[in-house]
């Protein structure tokens, strides 16, 4: 599985977190409430290497001066290639791949300490 970050993401984020060699991107898959797996909701989480979930995969990334993880329980429902964009007319960061969107509307967490 890859992850794409594209400029307009990169620049958003940096617009709301420093990052350093210890923080990482998770691509969180929420599924309560939602009825079934595949109709989970994908969160992009700013955190902690060392406190990632243990159900954490890193997943190649570009650029790869970012690091991405993945809940591995759930990589199935995503497909091979990811892109990470940010939209600025609806100020809102989006989960698509080549293929479809996934998420539209991805919430954005800071969750470092």
């Amino acid at each position: 599985m890859n992850i794409t970050l594209t400029q307009d993401a990169i620049d958003q984020m940096k617009e709301r977190v420093s990052f350093t060699a210890e923080e990482a991107l998770f691509l969180s898959h929420e599924t309560k409430g939602t009825g079934c797996v595949v109709n989970g909701v994908s969160d992009l989480i700013v955190m902690k290497k060392n406190e990632l979930p243990d159900v954490a995969a890193f997943i190649k990334t570009v650029p790869e001066d970012y690091t991405v993880a993945i809940d591995k329980r759930v990589d199935w429902v995503y497909d091979e290639n990811l892109i990470i964009d940010y939209k600025a007319d609806k100020q809102m960061f989006q989960l698509k791949s080549p293929n479809q969107m996934l998420n539209p509307r991805m919430t954005f967490r800071n969750e470092l300490k």
